[in-house]
């Protein structure tokens, strides 16, 4: 099973707006993956094992080099979210 961070700034508000919007658009699509929610601050290279990470907060680039980091403002904005979680599934399903 594929896995997906969600990270924010403090783990709390921002990543369970995305985490909403992404379970429910993997589900969809019928797909599974396990999501976790992470302050950006919580991200460690030792412990690193996402696919995926939609941030709405800058990570570090160690963390970068890692895993591929989906940029998740527009899932808070609105605008050009359709791309964003059309862009989660195909990096999921690769």
């Amino acid at each position: 099973m594929k896995t997906v961070y969600l990270v924010c700034a403090t783990g709390i508000a921002t990543s369970t707006m995305l985490r909403v919007k992404i379970e429910d658009y993997l589900a969809d699509h019928g797909l599974e993956a396990e999501i976790r929610q992470y302050r950006v601050a919580e991200l460690s290279p030792s412990r690193m094992d996402a696919d995926v990470i939609i941030a709405t907060t800058a990570i570090p680039d160690e963390i970068r080099e890692m895993a591929t980091v989906v940029d998740g403002i527009p899932l808070i904005t609105g605008q050009g979210e359709d791309e964003v979680l059309q862009k989660v599934v195909d990096l999921l399903k690769a």
